[in-house]
């Protein structure tokens, strides 16, 4: 697959799973909000990261899980209460206020969801290029 194409992939799955974050916020209740949000924002980031890095990278997934643990551990020592930082401000919402285990396993299961993909479409690529 070319870049380009790898890159407009990337984009529109970017797009998409942030207009489903977005209604998720808007509209969700419960479960919904609180673990299914959890697990898409691993994606979107990853999607969010290969717009600008087409290169296929085993590791990439797991750094960017690695980037929501790092988020959580930050709510624990309460970084944003630390620095002043305002709960209701963009930054404020981006960091999380309260750490829970609970957002570490979804963010495992969107880090999961991520490799299945990439496996998926390695599948789909070789049964196109032997076909």
């Amino acid at each position: 697959m070319r870049k380009k194409n790898k890159r407009w992939l990337a984009l529109c799955c970017f797009a998409a799973l942030l207009a489903v974050e977005i209604l998720i916020g808007r509209f969700g209740h419960g479960f919904l909000r609180a673990y299914v949000g959890d697990v898409l924002v691993i994606p979107l980031i990853y999607c969010f990261v290969r717009i600008f890095y087409v290169r296929r990278c085993i590791w990439l997934p797991a750094a960017v899980g690695g980037l929501g643990i790092l988020a959580e551990v930050l709510q624990y020592f309460n970084l944003c209460g630390l620095l002043g930082i305002p709960k209701g401000s963009l930054l404020g919402i981006l960091l999380g206020s309260s750490a829970d285990f609970g957002d570490i396993v979804c963010y495992a299961v969107g880090v999961a969801l991520i490799y299945a993909a990439e496996w998926a479409l390695v599948k789909v690529r070789r049964k196109r290029d032997e076909g």
